[in-house]
Formats: structure tokens, C-alpha cells, sequence
């Protein structure tokens, strides 16, 4: 009884170390001309998104492009990371 709770503990604290892991992610993203920054947080949120005064002399559909682009980049960075601990946390649960 005490290795079956010894082993669900240990799994436990796993899954928790990969949920601590996937929170602690930024995925940051900059447009070339670095007119527009984007960071997103582990589960692709954006989260903080800066954008220079560069856009003023651009056209909107340019700058929602360029913007949407650069968030993109930012989720698909973040993607890769948090693939990544979900990839370590299952060899883990599976091999132990």
C-alpha cells in the first residue's frame, strides 16, 4: 500500500512541476523593424504586446498583419516549450 501511495505522490508532484513549468513559459515574438513585440504565456495567452510609434505612418491592414504575425511567431514558440514538458512529464509517468 505505502509504494502505491509512494509512486501516485511522486507522480503528483510530476504533474505539478510541468503545470509550475508550462506557467513560468513566455513565448516572445518581434516583427522585423522591431515595430511590434508580443509575449504570450504557456497556454498561448497573449499577455503583453507592445507596438512603436513606427505604426503611425504605417497602413492599418499592414500593422494588424504585421501584429497578428508577430503574436503567432510568439504562440508558436511558446507551443514548442510547452510540447516539450508535456513530452518529458509523459516518458516520465509512462517509464516510472
Amino acid at each position: 500500500m505505502d509504494r502505491i501511495l509512494d509512486r501516485a505522490k511522486d507522480r503528483t508532484g510530476r504533474m505539478q512541476d510541468t503545470l509550475v513549468g508550462i506557467d513560468a513559459i513566455r513565448g516572445v515574438a518581434v516583427s522585423p523593424g522591431n515595430i511590434v513585440t508580443a509575449t504570450v504565456n504557456g497556454l498561448g495567452t497573449l499577455v503583453e504586446l507592445q507596438i512603436t510609434d513606427a505604426v503611425t505612418s504605417m497602413q492599418a491592414r499592414t500593422v494588424a498583419s504585421l501584429t497578428v504575425a508577430t503574436i503567432h511567431q510568439a504562440v508558436q514558440q511558446a507551443g514548442v516549450e510547452r510540447d516539450r514538458l508535456m513530452t518529458s512529464l509523459t516518458r516520465s509517468l509512462r517509464d516510472g
